[in-house]
């Protein structure tokens, strides 16, 4: 039996949660009163086992629900998992908070490692029983508004569809229909936008409620111990957004420009911004099971391991590219630690960006696969802020490869690819900036919408002429953002550290193969500033850090941009 229909097959009920926190709390009690070393690394070791199980189950309802989000089966389950998640996150508080307070702090960090102890004396600041009703209601808005926008239904083009469908129409080369497809997701929007400012509103007084009760002064404070960034601050933070107004937006200008002029328009629109070349972009060739064994041929010659787990994968039904009717839109990884497997799961409509999300989250599992072994949850799994390294890095690595999924139109997929990480740098940060500003000042729809504009002038961001951008209310759209904020600048910061396994892969393709594997292995071992320092990788936290990585991209566009000719 195929590990996919296992898991059609597991069983979550209230009964098995309620078995496993009652299993917890018995093994939580008796580590509290533990005086013996060893009695401890064996309550440890059972804590962690349990831990595991209730994890996979998490993971497998999650799933099942993105995979359809009106399986009655699934919708069962997230209740469920709903109601026991902040009581299971409590037990395991309560656990980091035994392990902080343990006096055999030396010996355990020999046996845990020093990142995961770090951790737990980090996160038993979050400990409290008073807000697991709080987190109960959380997670019923976040589910909530993921369904408003994945189940909203309407009909373009003669037919019935929905948001994420309009999508392959943004890359179309006939420009009126670019306009019709955006025009109709703006309507839409704004028919959902009083609906969306209510959850939002609920979400800011419900999370700021949770960091209050905490002993936070807002949600957004909180959320640095919550994406446990221990060895960096909310001051490098600040030095990092500056660097990506000082190098990264005059670089993504210069690139709209040339984007103009190859389209040979007086101004570029909402609606072209996808659209990089006049005769069209990137076309991938050949059809899904192409790609991916072009990607097999890639692996198996530059990495057996990877390309091992990706057969694996494949045959076990552990990716999911379908495109399916209310499939969640965005693409998400994971890894079920009672099968010591990843999946992954994406919707694929052909369109280059697909490939990009075929590598990223491949570079996901390839971590979680490479770090299995490792001993406990938080040395496998890295924190935030190094996860998105593994994934990105792997759309980097690719690079050279790039004939084999879109032949001559390589050249193509190297541009729109270069563009659009700077593009999410900068879109990264002055959401950053925004959620920030929201959570701290408690603001109401109207001051949400206010703040957006402002701050996207601080960007010195494009603006249109149409009421959608005028109102200010872009960030309502975005899925990530609004489940959780404080996540997305992860995505820029490792950006740059991805980008310097691109430099290493101009230099030499099998040395930034090893050395990315090597990281892979360390999962979630290290802390991100430990794997700058020990993998030799841009720190995004200093001045002037970005000059080099903005000069490079800019001078091989400029090569690129040759093949056109």
């Amino acid at each position: 039996m195929k590990i996919k229909e296992k898991l059609e097959k597991v069983i979550i009920n209230e009964e098995v949660l309620e078995n496993i926190k009652n299993t917890l709390e018995e093994i939580l009690n008796k580590l509290k009163n533990c005086l013996d070393f060893n009695g401890e690394k064996d309550l440890i070791i059972k804590f962690n086992h349990v831990r595991d199980n209730y994890l996979t189950l998490y993971w497998v309802s999650y799933i099942g629900y993105l995979n359809d989000t009106k399986n009655e089966k699934y919708l069962e389950t997230e209740k469920i998992m709903g109601k026991y998640e902040p009581i299971i996150n409590n037990l395991i508080y309560d656990y980091y908070k035994v392990l902080s307070s343990s006096k055999n702090q030396e010996k355990l960090e020999k046996f845990i490692g020093k990142r995961p102890l770090a951790i737990a004396n980090n996160q038993a600041r979050l400990k409290n029983d008073d807000v697991i009703s709080l987190q109960t209601k959380e997670k019923e808005l976040c589910s909530k508004y993921q369904r408003l926008i994945i189940e909203t239904k309407f009909v373009f083009l003669d037919k019935e569809t929905n948001l994420s469908s309009l999508n392959i129409y943004y890359n179309d080369d006939d420009r009126d229909l670019r306009k019709k497809a955006y025009d109709k997701r703006f309507d839409i929007l704004e028919k959902l936008e009083n609906e969306i400012d209510v959850i939002i509103d609920e979400l800011i007084e419900v999370r700021n409620s949770i960091a209050k009760t905490l002993g936070f002064n807002s949600y957004s404070e909180m959320s640095l111990v919550k994406m446990n960034r221990l060895d960096y601050s909310k001051e490098d933070l600040t030095i990092f957004k500056e660097e990506i107004k000082k190098y990264v937006v005059p670089l993504l200008k210069l690139l709209k420009e040339q984007q103009r002029k190859r389209l040979g328009l007086e101004e570029l629109e909402y609606y072209d911004n996808s659209y990089l070349f006049n005769d069209g972009n990137a076309k991938i060739k050949g059809n899904l099971n192409d790609v991916l064994n072009s990607f097999k041929v890639v692996l198996k010659e530059h990495s057996t391991i990877s390309y091992n787990l990706l057969c694996m994968m494949l045959d076990e039904g552990l990716i999911d590219l379908d495109n399916r009717e209310n499939k969640s839109n965005g693409g998400i990884t994971t890894y079920l630690p009672d099968y010591k497997v990843p999946l992954f799961i994406k919707k694929y409509i052909g369109l280059e960006s697909n490939i990009t999300s075929i590598f990223h989250e491949f570079g996901h599992s390839n971590q979680l696969y490479l770090s299995k072994d490792l001993l406990f949850h938080e040395n496998r799994w890295p924190t935030f802020d190094i996860c998105e390294i593994h994934s990105t890095s792997m759309e980097y690595l690719m690079y050279p490869f790039m004939d084999l999924f879109f032949g001559s139109d390589d050249f193509k997929y190297k541009i729109k690819h270069l563009t659009n990480s700077l593009s999410l740098m900068v879109n990264m940060a002055y959401a950053d900036d925004f959620w920030s500003y929201v959570y701290d000042n408690n603001l109401d729809s109207k001051g949400r919408k206010r703040k957006w504009l402002e701050i996207r002038c601080e960007y010195n961001l494009d603006s249109y002429d149409n009421e959608y951008f005028y109102r200010g209310i872009e960030y309502q759209a975005d899925t990530n953002r609004i489940i959780d904020p404080f996540y997305t600048i992860d995505y820029a910061i490792d950006n740059v550290l991805a980008l310097s396994f691109y430099k290493k892969e101009k230099e030499n393709i099998k040395d930034a193969f090893d050395l990315y594997i090597k990281l892979c292995k360390d999962g979630g071992s290290l802390s991100l500033k430990e794997i700058i320092k020990k993998y030799n990788l841009d720190n995004p936290f200093e001045k002037d850090s970005l000059k080099d990585m903005c000069d490079i991209i800019k001078d091989d566009i400029k090569i690129l941009s040759l093949r056109r000719k």
